[in-house]
């Protein structure tokens, strides 16, 4: 059972940028690997508060966070 997680700034994550990410990751791993394992590859899709990220042992500065 092949598992993709992706985590991703909140802001970022919607119904159509989850089924994107769902459908492009797992037609990634089919052609990378075999196709048949397709019908039993899970995708999860997570998004998380900036806030609660950190980059280079500090909290990330979410005032300087790109445009969403």
């Amino acid at each position: 059972m092949p598992l993709i997680r992706v985590e991703l700034f909140d802001f970022r994550v919607d119904p159509e940028t989850s089924e994107k990410l769902i459908a492009g990751l797992t037609d990634a791993l089919c052609a990378a690997t075999h196709e048949g394992l397709r019908d039993h590859t899970w995708v999860i899709v997570e998004g998380h508060d900036p806030r609660n990220w950190g980059l280079g042992g500090k909290p990330w500065p979410v005032d300087q966070m790109p445009p969403a």
